[in-house]
């Protein structure tokens, strides 16, 4: 391999760029530092993952995080779950009075009917329609929920995920977007913390993304959550399974909120397991390996780690 002089050092080969590592420092030191744009959760110029329940409130907490950095920052809200009215009721009080959002807020949905034109398939025109919005908005933030709706197949499948995943990164850099995913969970077994391995389908979804966090049902009443981070590259995770803001689900001036409460551990919203229920669990998953079944599958079973399972097995 050939020498490279010091003025020579930023070189495209295929598809990569190559600098040596004080070029790339010099470079990033001239970079605008990314602002936080929703307390530790949200960086600017990141491709963040929301994931939760059904009913858990994944919308309510997202649309509360596009009005709050609508204050400052043009948002796209891609509401690809709500209709119309469903969202105006959402904000409206029981007196009929609507909640007034900022104006750099542009809720987007459907066309109904759209057709998508011949030749070209339904996931190429889909990102093709975000970046319209992006380009006739000026906007720079943009939320979507959920992830379900953005192709046409199931996201849960690598071979699906990565391009999906590709595709948005090179959106997200070819127009300095920060993309705010909204997924669902897997997870069944409210009795145990919450881990990455709980977002719905593949891996690759995580592996892509910046910043993973999630909400989590409390057992202190119907109304309760915490919010765990999982991943944050931007920064040290402030929200763990030691430290979890608490919030309750109310409505306040027309406006359903998270309202916070106070920090907690994640510990204290689980669902508590009697022992009989965990003798049962050891004595089903010892059954299912006599089977021959791996401890992946059992682990899946019970909505556990494969650790937990192992665990179980030396009983």
């Amino acid at each position: 391999m050939k020498n490279l002089e010091d003025s020579q050092i930023t070189r495209k080969v295929g598809i990569f760029e190559l600098r040596t590592a004080n070029e790339c420092m010099e470079e990033a030191h001239a970079q605008p530092t990314p602002r936080k744009l929703y307390h530790n959760l949200l960086f600017e110029g990141e491709i963040a993952l929301l994931f939760a329940d059904t009913g858990v409130g994944k919308s309510v907490f997202a649309v509360q995080m596009a009005n709050e950095i609508s204050k400052t920052d043009k948002v796209l809200y891609v509401d690809l779950e709500l209709s119309e009215k469903q969202f105006q009721l959402r904000y409206t009080d029981e007196y009929g009075n609507m909640f007034a959002f900022n104006n750099n807020l542009y809720r987007v949905s459907f066309a109904r009917p759209f057709h998508v034109p011949d030749g070209v398939d339904y996931n190429t025109f889909f990102l093709e329609s975000v970046e319209k919005l992006v380009e006739k908005t000026g906007a720079k933030i943009i939320i979507i929920d959920n992830m379900t709706k953005l192709v046409s197949t199931d996201t849960d499948m690598a071979k699906v995920a990565k391009p999906l995943m590709d595709a948005l990164n090179n959106l997200k850099f070819e127009h300095n977007l920060t993309l705010l995913l909204l997924e669902h969970t897997r997870k069944t077994d409210y009795s145990r913390v919450i881990i990455l391995n709980d977002l719905q389908g593949s891996k690759m979804k995580v592996n892509f993304a910046d910043a993973v966090f999630s909400i989590g049902l409390s057992e202190e009443g119907k109304s309760i959550r915490y919010i765990k981070q999982l991943k944050c590259r931007s920064a040290e995770i402030m929200f763990d399974k030691n430290n979890v803001p608490v919030y309750e689900i109310v409505k306040k001036n027309s406006f359903l909120q998270f309202d916070f409460l106070r920090y907690s551990t994640e510990y204290c919203h689980l669902k508590q397991i009697s022992e009989d229920d965990r003798k049962q669990r050891i004595e089903k998953a010892k059954e299912m390996k006599a089977q021959g079944i791996p401890n992946t599958a059992i682990a899946e079973e019970f909505k556990v780690t494969e650790g937990a399972v192992r665990k179980w097995l030396e009983k």
